[in-house]
C-alpha cells in the first residue's frame, strides 16, 4: 500500500537543510528500507534543495513543498517550488576523468542526484512551479 505525506516548508534557507533531511529520513524510514538506501536518498534530496535555494531562489528564502511517497519497492520524493525555472535533468554530467584540480567548481549536485537515485525527473507544472521528482528503489532486509 502506498503512503503519501506532504509538508510545506515556508521561507526555506540553507540553515533549514538539517530539518528537511530529518523530515525525509523520518518519513522514508517507515518503509523499512536499508540505512544505505535512505542515506543515498537523503543526500540526493539535500543536493536538490540546496540547488533550489542557491540557484532558484538566488540564496533568498523561499517556499518548498515536499511530498514523500512510500511505494512497495521504492520511496519517491517530489519537490515543488516557485523559484526560477530550472530543469536539472538537462545538465550534462561532469567529466570525472579530469584531475580534481582541473574540474570546474560546482556541478556535482545534479550528478549526485543521478548517482544516488534510480530516477530523476523534472517538469514545469500547469501552475508554473518547478517539480523535481527523485525516486529511490529500496532494498528491504539485511545490509551486507
Amino acid at each position: 500500500m502506498d503512503t503519501k505525506v506532504e509538508r510545506v516548508f515556508h521561507h526555506v534557507g540553507l540553515g533549514d537543510l538539517s530539518l528537511i533531511r530529518a523530515y525525509v529520513r523520518e518519513t522514508a524510514i517507515s518503509q523499512s528500507a536499508t540505512a544505505t538506501a535512505i542515506d543515498e536518498l537523503i543526500l540526493a534530496v539535500n543536493e536538490a534543495i540546496e540547488n533550489i535555494i542557491r540557484h532558484g531562489y538566488q540564496d533568498n528564502p523561499g517556499d518548498i513543498t515536499i511530498y514523500v511517497t512510500n511505494h512497495n519497492d521504492s520511496v519517491q520524493v517530489k519537490l515543488l517550488d516557485n523559484s526560477l525555472n530550472f530543469d536539472p535533468t538537462t545538465n550534462s554530467s561532469p567529466d570525472m576523468t579530469l584531475p580534481l584540480a582541473e574540474r570546474p567548481i560546482g556541478g556535482m549536485g545534479v550528478h549526485m542526484m543521478r548517482v544516488f537515485c534510480d530516477e530523476v525527473t523534472y517538469r514545469r507544472t500547469d501552475h508554473g512551479e518547478n517539480e523535481l521528482t527523485l525516486l529511490k528503489r529500496i532494498d528491504l532486509g539485511d545490509e551486507n
